[in-house]
Formats: structure tokens, sequence, C-alpha cells
């Protein structure tokens, strides 16, 4: 068997980039509102105030033996609207939520989402978490039109060349952009995706295309009943759920500069040519084999 090539990101591993809190915080208000006009509108989200204010004044702290919560994702799979409903969720019931990366949550959290499932679960026991996945190609094409015109701070972290990856991607032909873009997929997940455990009863596995689907109210309902809730609780978080669809929390279609620019799946049949898709069943066979999506040849 021959030895595995070893892929790596155009990404850019130069010093952090240096924004002020303000302008931090002017990122932060600027996306949340982008991709929240409809909630902002919508009267069900002002009715929530008063369970946010209560929430806000009983903190009730996880008991010994209780499971930390947690939805664990992928980039371009469902970040943002779990991060926005489990937040409110953890608000509502005075709990203490995270955003968590490639660290682990603080000891004192109750609720949190890992933005690349690269946490070190037994660590975290007792736990009770969601994995959301998503056909890679899919992720690919999202993230490459994303990555066009992101704020995120990797992104502009120059090399050793003080290029960042945004630059190149923005230089390169659409042909040699969604290389990159599979690289960095690749080097980001593949190990991550190829070691995942599949049958950790602790872990509910679900998939991006069935949560946009038409029986994603059932799977709304599994989601919080794994989570071990009870009935407020449950109708709690299949109503965030449902408040923070793409389309209701955007108040619009979803566009070209929006976190979610294309919920409809196999838009990756459009953009990548044969050499794209060859490419990716030799480097990534395993883990569309291992998550259910056909290969392409």
């Amino acid at each position: 068997m021959q030895p595995r090539r070893q892929i790596t990101t155009q990404a850019g591993f130069g010093p952090q980039i240096q924004r002020s809190p303000l302008e931090k915080l002017r990122i932060k208000l600027k996306n949340a509102y982008g991709r929240n006009k409809g909630t902002l509108r919508n009267p069900e989200f002002w009715a929530l105030t008063p369970k946010l204010a209560a929430g806000a004044l009983n903190r009730k702290p996880r008991q010994p033996g209780d499971p930390v919560l947690f939805v664990s994702t992928h980039h371009k799979a469902m970040t943002t609207y779990f991060v926005d409903v489990m937040r409110l969720f953890a608000m509502c019931r005075g709990q203490r939520f995270e955003i968590v990366n490639m660290q682990q949550p603080k000891a004192q959290t109750d609720i949190f989402v890992s933005g690349h499932s690269k946490m070190d679960l037994p660590a975290l026991a007792p736990y009770r978490g969601v994995h959301i996945t998503r056909d890679p190609r899919d992720m690919i094409i999202s993230g490459y039109h994303y990555h066009k015109w992101t704020t995120e701070e990797w992104a502009h972290r120059p090399d050793d060349q003080g290029r960042s990856y945004q630059q190149k991607l923005l230089a390169a032909s659409q042909d040699d952009g969604l290389y990159m873009d599979i690289d960095h997929f690749i080097f980001s997940y593949r190990d991550l995706l190829e070691n995942w455990d599949m049958d950790d009863p602790d872990m509910l596995e679900l998939k991006f295309e069935d949560l946009m689907g038409d029986g994603r109210a059932a799977l709304y309902d599994q989601i919080f009943r794994h989570f071990g809730c009870n009935s407020d609780d449950l109708a709690l978080g299949i109503r965030l759920m449902t408040m923070f669809e793409a389309k209701k929390r955007a108040g619009k279609s979803t566009g070209a500069k929006s976190h979610v620019r294309s919920a409809k799946s196999g838009q990756w049949k459009g953009m990548l040519t044969a050499d794209h898709l060859a490419y990716i069943d030799t480097e990534l066979g395993d883990v569309l084999d291992k998550f259910g999506y056909p290969r392409a040849g």
C-alpha cells in the first residue's frame, strides 16, 4: 500500500491580524445583523424576551453527573445556525453557552457549539452531542464562495511571501481556486472525518441535507429528545430551530455574500470538473463512503 500524499493548505500562518476591540465588535454585529434581519422582524423572537430575562436572572449551574450538551459541526455545515439556536436555548434555561473552534470548552460551560468538531470527547464526559455532516463537495463549493469575501481572520493572515489565502483565492482562476479549497478541506478535515466514531451512543449523527429537507421538523424533535429535554424545553428547542431557519432568519433569499449562500444539495455538480471530482474521489473517497455520499466516479 502506497503512503498517502501529505496535502497542505495555502492558508497563511503568519502574524495574527490585529484588530481593535471596536473593529471586532463592528464586524461581529454586522455579521449577526446580516444573517438575522428576518429574525429581528419576527414577533415570535421578541416574545421570547421575558424567558430570556428570566434565564439571565436565574442561573442554573449544571449538577454533578449532568451531561454537557453540544452541537458539533464543520465549516459551512450549519455552524452559525446552531450558534444562534443553542445560544438562545442556553440563555432561556439560565445556562452558560460557549462557541469553540479548536479548543475545549471551559469547565463551567453547560452548552456549546464546536465549529470544527475537534474536541477531546472523552475529556467532556458525560456529554450528549449532535454531529452535523454535509456532502464534502458542497462544503467545498460553499467555502470557495465564502472565502472570497469573509472577514474571518485566518483568511487574512499572511504566508511567508506576505499573501493571504483570500488574496490568492481572488487572484486564481476558478479551476485553481477550487483546487485550493479542496486542499484546504482535506488538510482541515480528512483525518478527523476518517477517524470519527459513528457508533458513539451519546452522539446523534445528522446530515445537513436532511435538516434542510421536508422532514426536518421530526429531526428538530429528535435533537432535543436526544439532549434529554422535558416537554417545555423540547418545545423551546423546536421553536428556536424553526425560528432560525435560513430564509426566516435572513428575511430574504440567500445570496453571494451570505453565510448561507445556497442550501441546495448537489450544487457541486455544476462547478466541479471531472478532474476535480477524480481528485476528490482519490483523496476523500473513504470519507464520502463512510458518511453515505456516493462518489462521482
